[in-house]
């Protein structure tokens, strides 16, 4: 049986929040996913605070990157799963049954990308504690505005065959330029779920 679900999550010196990240993760009722840690060479205690976890559903790759969208390219790469999904390594999941709930509409979405909210911790200068970020999405508000990838689902297969990839000219921006070039080639579908904590 394949895989559902890939959480690819890039990090770097996170010691002080990725347990709670990945126990976000672990302690979800649907179960039907892998966890690929991307670090790039982290100096303080991440890795060894990961594999303290001891679940043979986390898959950990420690090496030199150049930066978040590429630990994410690679974690695309290194994939397996139907779905992916992208969160950074002091966010976390919104509840335990996020996974549980938006599986089932992963199943019958017809489009190869959906997406919900975020619940904003702390100020980021693009939305304020407490928000919920940022509703239905329609092309226009897509050149305006990024959607938070902590909300946002992509059909590995989609991505593969279209040869989508985080282009790392964009050092701050490569995550909507990334779903620019997927609305162009697909619908995207929106629900209202709150998916994650986004921690500014």
């Amino acid at each position: 049986m394949s895989l559902f679900i890939s959480i690819i999550m890039p990090v770097f010196n996170s010691e002080l929040t990725i347990l709670k990240s990945v126990e976000s993760i672990l302690k979800q009722s649907f179960k039907d996913f892998e966890i690929i840690i991307i670090d790039g060479l982290s100096s303080d205690n991440t890795i060894k605070i990961i594999e303290g976890l001891k679940d043979n559903r986390i898959k950990i790759y420690s090496e030199k990157d150049r930066g978040t969208y590429d630990a994410m390219n690679k974690g695309i790469g290194y994939s397996q799963g139907e779905w992916l999904y992208f969160i950074g390594g002091d966010d976390y999941l919104y509840d335990s049954n996020v996974l549980q709930t938006l599986s089932k509409k992963l199943k019958k979405a017809k489009e190869h990308v959906l997406y919900g909210n975020v619940l904003i911790k702390g100020d980021t200068g693009w939305a304020t504690d407490g928000q919920i970020y940022n509703g239905k999405y329609s092309f226009q508000k897509l050149l305006k505005s990024n959607i938070c990838h902590q909300s946002m689902f992509y059909r590995r297969s989609f991505i593969l065959q279209n040869q989508l990839q985080y282009d790392l000219k964009y050092p701050v921006s490569a995550d909507w330029d990334f779903n620019i070039a997927c609305r162009l080639h697909t619908k995207f579908s929106y629900v209202k779920d709150i998916v994650a904590v986004f921690n500014a």
